[in-house]
């Protein structure tokens, strides 16, 4: 199964997203966000980290939680032009993340960004498990 698949939403844009764990889950939402971002194959951000964040979180219910970490991301993204590439959530429950991002700093006027994502919305967000894990869509405000 893929991490992450890109969906059209009426004006806005939107991802799948799985995981077999909650964990794998957020990981895998940031790296679709960045994915929205930033245009697959002609990425500025590559693997290569020059810097790493530490994120922490609270939040009462994990959509909630998954909302505040995508849009804590793209905050420092756009305050400190930091455009990520690895993900690692240390910890993760019902009320509280913990985590490190990692990318490179890009000039937003140099690179072709694809898309500019003003916000993460909750609009029909639902994280749901079955057999093969967790998955969820998530609908960006662009």
């Amino acid at each position: 199964m893929k991490p992450f698949e890109i969906i059209e939403h009426t004006a806005d844009v939107g991802i799948k997203t799985h995981g077999n764990t909650l964990t794998e889950l957020f990981e895998n939402a940031a790296r679709g966000m960045f994915s929205v971002i930033t245009r697959e194959g002609a990425n500025p951000q590559g693997s290569h980290v020059e810097k790493n964040i530490e994120i922490n979180k609270d939040a009462g219910e994990l959509e909630d939680m998954l909302v505040s970490w995508l849009s804590e991301l793209l905050y420092i993204f756009n305050r400190e032009k930091l455009c990520f590439n690895s993900f690692k959530i240390a910890g993760l429950n019902n009320n509280s993340l913990k985590a490190v991002a990692g990318g490179v700093s890009i000039d937003l006027y140099q690179n072709d960004l694809y898309t500019e994502i003003k916000a993460v919305t909750f609009h029909n967000l639902k994280i749901e498990e079955d057999v093969e894990g967790f998955n969820c869509t998530i609908i960006f405000d662009v």
